[in-house]
């Protein structure tokens, strides 16, 4: 598939749980089409919102037991897998992860997440997304390389390989 455009609501809603999995340039691919999906009311499922606001915010998770109540951190500040990933954190891996999109994707997510924010659908938990909002996506849309600039370089790598080959 090379068009986002092709991919049904249905399908999309259906595998909700495939933008917890993509890699980062199959989240990229795909993202258009539940951010689209999602403003016409067409996901009952999937929640891409959640993947733009997960770990830039912290929430307290309290767990009893027989023992004592536990009080979990879960979100920004929270250690990501320590024996995997030593000391990164669920916001080191979300700014890894959404670091790929352009200035203009930045700038159209932030308009969506503005968008669902101001428009409370869903009763969604504003604060999230402001803090998303806040502590990411605005410096994103405003610094992100242009899409200009990815073409520029593909441009010049590719005129670079040529030269390497010629000689």
């Amino acid at each position: 598939m090379t068009d986002w455009f092709q991919v049904v609501p249905e399908i999309l809603d259906s595998n909700s749980e495939a933008l917890s999995f993509f890699s980062e340039g199959g989240f990229r691919f795909f993202l258009p089409a539940y951010l689209i999906a999602d403003l016409e009311g067409r996901l009952q499922a999937a929640d891409p919102l959640f993947h733009l606001t997960n770990g830039f915010f912290d929430s307290v998770v309290r767990v009893p037991t027989k023992v004592r109540v536990y009080e979990k951190i879960i979100g920004k500040s929270a250690l990501l897998n320590p024996r995997r990933y030593g000391a990164m954190t669920f916001h080191d891996y979300a700014r890894y992860r959404l670091s790929i999109f352009t200035r203009e994707e930045a700038e159209a997510i932030v308009a969506y997440m503005e968008f669902r924010r101001n428009s409370d659908m869903d009763n969604i938990d504003t604060s999230d997304v402001t803090a998303a909002l806040d502590v990411f996506w605005r410096e994103r849309a405003a610094t992100a390389p242009p899409s200009s600039a990815l073409r520029k370089h593909l441009d010049d790598e590719a005129a670079y390989l040529r030269d390497l080959q010629g000689q």
